[in-house]
């Protein structure tokens, strides 16, 4: 199997087929399909690819699993959960494996990308069909009633794997315009504009528009075409952001808003003890009390508040490896600007997503974790390769 369709279907899976109605399977199923996939691609390319656990790319990666398993005891001391039960309720951070095996499988960045753009193609399938028809898609009861009252379509699961094709081709376009890339570039924003998830198209609305800034400023023919699609856009969607700014207004202002109640509670409630700050709370089960489901039927959810919902579960290793990670890809000026769009977007979405929670923004970020290494050592190269040529010609 080449690697584009091992990452192709690593991708479906990891959508759970886009939650379809005719897939339906329980989280541990798909749990154990993935697995199991990961361990085949594992062994498959076990020895085509030279591979160190504890290289210094892992280095990061390390922290992060010692930080996911010291969680384990504040919550027995704190909660009486034993460590079994902790190990069991935090099962669907065993893909995490998905890092490491990503560097086993070594796919270069073409690779993964291509993977992507058929991906997409599937998305854009979906998005049609369950517009078509609702029922072809898995909806819990809040989801279902939100779109018969509103009409408001569900998005399509997994759908913030596009951001990667945008930001991909938003570092093309930036280096060598081209009318393909601006091409990719528009399907994909189109995409977010009809998906309407806030802090994706915000985030990705200010990077597009840094991009633009980043652009050579010869290349007039490129920002004046960029110029002009933006404020069609704009123009043609001014209904839609204003709707989209007055609700976010709305719900800031309101101390009752599900997420302001989260914020509030993880950062000065949820810890009853100084060290369940630095190590976490751990993944408490519903086995173990009522203290998940209380939250919850309260309105608070640690899913709403991102990395200060993690930092809550798991401690401060893991937020202080995602941080350092996405920082050091962001403000590095020998980095790609496809890397440098991706952190900013992942940096400017983490109070609000759960990259390091759900199974599948697992996935979103192990490719960022894996690309970033990636993108570091092409980029080591090239200055080495310029480096060599200048010492050449004198």
């Amino acid at each position: 199997m080449g690697k584009v369709l091992y990452i192709l279907f690593l991708l479906i899976i990891n959508s759970h087929v886009w939650n379809l109605r005719v897939v339906n399977m329980s989280f541990d199923n798909w749990l154990i399909i993935q697995l199991v996939y990961l361990f085949v691609g594992f062994i498959f390319y076990g020895k085509m690819n030279k591979f160190r656990l504890f290289s210094e790319e892992l280095a990061p990666w390390w922290l992060w699993v010692i930080g996911v398993l010291l969680s384990v005891f504040p919550a027995g001391y704190f909660y009486n959960q034993s460590i079994s039960q902790s190990l069991i309720t935090c099962r669907g951070s065993l893909l995490l494996l998905q890092i490491p095996i990503l560097f086993k499988i070594a796919p270069t960045k073409k690779e993964i990308i291509n993977a992507l753009l058929l991906f997409f193609g599937f998305v854009w399938i979906v998005y049609f069909m369950q517009s078509a028809d609702i029922s072809i898609v898995n909806l819990d009861e809040e989801r279902l009633e939100r779109f018969n009252v509103s009409g408001d379509l569900p998005m399509v699961h997994c759908w913030e794997f596009v951001a990667i094709i945008l930001f991909y081709y938003l570092g093309e376009i930036k280096d060598s315009f081209g009318y393909k890339w601006l091409f990719f570039i528009l399907i994909c924003y189109i995409f977010y504009l009809l998906e309407q998830n806030r802090s994706f198209l915000f985030s990705i609305s200010l990077i597009i528009a840094w991009t633009i800034l980043k652009v050579n400023r010869k290349k007039f023919i490129a920002i004046l075409t960029m110029g002009v699609l933006v404020s069609v856009i704009a123009y043609y969607t001014m209904d839609m952001w204003m709707e989209l700014f007055e609700e976010t207004s709305v719900q800031i202002e309101n101390e009752n808003y599900n997420r302001n109640k989260a914020y509030r509670y993880f950062l000065f409630d949820a810890s009853p003890n100084i060290w369940c700050y630095i190590f976490g709370n751990g993944f408490i089960s519903g086995h173990t009390s009522n203290y998940t489901y209380n939250l919850m039927h309260g309105g608070v959810y640690n899913s709403d508040v991102g990395i200060i919902g993690y930092w809550n579960n798991f401690g401060i290793i893991p937020t202080i490896v995602f941080f350092y990670l996405l920082v050091s890809a962001a403000i590095g000026r020998h980095n790609s600007h496809f890397i440098r769009c991706w952190a900013l977007q992942l940096l400017l979405c983490s109070l609000t997503a759960g990259y390091l929670g759900a199974s599948y923004y697992i996935l979103y970020f192990s490719l960022f974790y894996y690309l970033y290494f990636v993108d570091k050592e092409e980029q080591a190269d090239a200055t080495e390769l310029i480096e060599s040529d200048e010492i050449a010609k004198t």
